[in-house]
């Protein structure tokens, strides 16, 4: 991403490690898979997809015997189900180690929820073979990568379901493919501070005081910055998870429509902020201001215009929704 464009952004095609069931590979217990079509034939259009699967990788076969989890929640094993001598704990630990490197490279992870490998939340847990079981694990998989690299955006793809959490995982994983980028090609400060200009009206979308902290951070000259999980990038990726809410957004709008006042005509300026008022009032959804705005900046093309990800955090193909559905 070029960050002092004109333009709207050219975006850069993140990697997301999947699991490899939800990609239509027959890998699950019994043979079977949970292919997921959003994956396989929207999101591999703009998103390099690298499948996973710690149980078949980790060498326990394809049919194999299912597993559950057994123990305490902080650490629990993994059991087959008809033989709970059969521990395959360590295995699957070991495949998380072998996979660390190449996770570290990701943009994402999306894992399969339920597992007892892959499960993020809510996993069934017993506290013995034949308690009964409780939803209060993660799986063993995804609970080393979350220890080990926990700024990667990691989520399970229940969040596909719900259009303001795909929304924020999505938001989250190109944004964490532009500070990689941002990583690999720029080491003075002054490229941090372009990033952070150009994501701060979304961050301000969610918290401002996320927001005035994290520019406190960028004007420090005393904290590091130029690696992978560096507190900056961990924040930033943390209030992206909130849902954005209508009076937030409106601010926002409100001053990046005020940026553009010198370079556009009157009357078209202040059709633009009657339809702002009219989203904050409720009568107007948020994308008819979106495209407003758009098309404001579009005849502006202002090169200190710090908009253009907030209109376009991802590309707009992959958008079908409203950011703030749940705000609202």
């Amino acid at each position: 991403m070029d960050s002092d464009s004109t333009l709207p952004p050219v975006f850069a095609r993140p990697t997301l490690a999947v699991s490899a069931c939800l990609l239509g590979q027959p890998v699950r217990y019994d043979g079977g898979h949970k292919r997921l079509a959003y994956l396989t034939d929207t999101l591999a259009a703009q998103v390099e997809l690298v499948a996973l699967c710690p149980e078949a990788g980790s060498g326990l076969g394809v049919p194999r015997a299912p597993i559950q989890l057994i123990g305490d929640a902080a650490h629990p094993r993994a059991l087959a189900v008809h033989d709970p001598t059969q521990d395959v704990t360590a295995p699957l630990q070991r495949y998380a180690r072998e996979r660390l490197a190449e996770l570290r490279q990701a943009s994402g992870c999306l894992l399969k929820r339920d597992s007892p490998s892959c499960g993020l939340r809510g996993v069934k847990l017993r506290a013995s073979p034949t308690a009964r079981a409780r939803r209060r694990a993660t799986g063993i998989f995804a609970a080393a990568v979350q220890a080990q690299l926990p700024w990667l955006p990691l989520e399970q793809e229940d969040v596909l379901d719900v259009p303001w959490r795909r929304d924020s995982f999505l938001l989250r994983l190109y944004t964490y493919s532009r500070w990689q980028e941002l990583l690999r090609e720029a080491s003075e400060r002054t490229a941090l501070e372009r990033f952070h200009r150009l994501h701060l009206p979304l961050v301000m979308a969610r918290s401002q005081a996320a927001g005035r902290r994290l520019t406190r951070y960028v004007q420090s000259s005393r904290h590091p910055w130029h690696h992978a999980g560096t507190p900056y990038i961990q924040a930033l990726l943390d209030v992206l998870r909130r849902p954005a809410t209508r009076a937030r957004h409106h601010r926002v709008l409100r001053s990046l429509a005020d940026s553009l006042q010198p370079r556009v005509a009157a009357p078209v300026l202040r059709q633009l902020h009657a339809q702002l008022q009219a989203y904050e009032n409720g009568s107007l959804p948020f994308s008819s201001v979106h495209a407003a705005l758009r098309r404001c900046a579009h005849q502006a093309t202002a090169a200190d215009f710090c908009g253009w990800l907030y209109l376009d955090p991802y590309p707009p193909s992959l958008r079908d929704t409203k950011p703030e559905t749940a705000a609202e």
